[in-house]
């Protein structure tokens, strides 16, 4: 080919393209929160139905799978330590599939509350147990919880750190599940539930609540959500709006259209909700989140809003300091 040119001469009609891919997905986002709004004004009176839309969003083993067998769970003894055993527990939660976690055991006459405290991205049950020091943005979160001597349970997700020398891709698995119509969203809040399936047939265990930061904010939310079994909740760090936050693993298939942050909160009433936001968050502005939890303030004229608590703390993408929403779940599930 004779004829040259500078790469900069289409530098304008490839911003003009790319503008126009910006101007159709704000137009199909402000199209959908609408469709949004509408069809969410009757969540508190069909929860069941907007539950089974969630999942079916999220896909299987949400949906299209049941066992109704408890799942086979082995366990490996670590330590015994103040008033608590420590154990590894492996969990069969779909065939051939094994979710792993640390259980603390708390002595007890009687049935106690079981406290699910979910890690976020590149954590561990044992890092936030402090089974290597320090626990870095955690500020001791799953401690604080066993010293109101509950037990407590911490999942390991698909988020660990590369410095286990254990690799994966989770953008790519979660890729690879939506294909054959699961998520790793779906895959993972199926699994936590299988985990008190478990829980739920043990005699030492009363109810069941649940805390997370981060990524373990956001599937505390959903699991919330999903699971009605847990009667209270703590959400660090995540609650946003999906359109200023679109990662891929948090995005489904229409999901504009069905369900953003407050409409997955909404399914939690009756039962108790603490959403947490640092106000100097590296990774989510805090404003957004305070405009998602307008809208479900502006949807409880009929149900009210002592079910669910927004706290906008001083920090960064961290566990709130302050023991009270610990406190008020304890005495939620006491």
């Amino acid at each position: 080919m004779a004829y040259t040119e500078e790469r900069s001469v289409t530098a304008h009609s490839k911003q003009e393209y790319v503008a126009g891919i910006e101007r159709v997905i704000q137009s199909r986002q402000e199209s959908a929160k609408a469709a949004r709004h509408e069809r969410m004004r009757s969540v508190f009176d069909e929860p069941e139905k907007f539950r089974t839309e969630l999942k079916q969003m999220l896909g299987w083993p949400l949906v299209g799978h049941d066992d109704p067998n408890p799942p086979q769970v082995s366990a490996e003894k670590l330590a015994d330590e103040g008033g608590y055993s420590v154990y590894r527990l492996r969990v069969e939660v779909v065939d051939g599939l094994y979710m792993n976690g640390l259980f603390f055991k708390a002595e007890c006459d009687g049935p106690k509350p079981l406290v699910l405290v979910q890690h976020g991205g590149q954590g561990t049950p044992e890092f936030i147990s402090a089974f290597y020091g320090d626990t870095g943005n955690y500020n001791d979160m799953l401690q604080r919880v066993r010293r109101h001597g509950v037990h407590v349970f911490a999942p390991q997700l698909l988020l660990w750190h590369d410095d286990y020398e254990v690799p994966y891709d989770r953008v790519a698995v979660d890729a690879r599940l939506k294909r054959v119509g699961s998520s790793i969203t779906a895959l993972e809040v199926y699994s936590i539930t299988r985990i008190l399936d478990y829980f739920e047939a043990q005699p030492y265990v009363s109810c069941f609540g649940m805390v997370g930061l981060s990524y373990g904010g956001f599937y505390t939310l959903f699991t919330t959500a999903i699971d009605t079994r847990i009667r209270s909740a703590v959400s660090c760090a995540f609650f946003n709006t999906r359109d200023a936050a679109p990662w891929c693993d948090w995005t489904w298939f229409r999901s504009a259209d069905l369900f953003d942050d407050a409409d997955v909160a909404c399914l939690v009433y009756p039962r108790r909700l603490c959403l947490e936001i640092a106000d100097h968050d590296e990774l989510f502005d805090y404003r957004r989140g305070e405009q998602s939890f307008a809208e479900i303030q502006s949807r409880c004229q009929t149900v009210g809003t002592d079910w669910i608590d927004l706290i906008v703390f001083d920090g960064n993408h961290e566990f709130c300091k302050d023991d009270a929403p610990i406190e008020r779940l304890i005495r939620d599930l006491t």
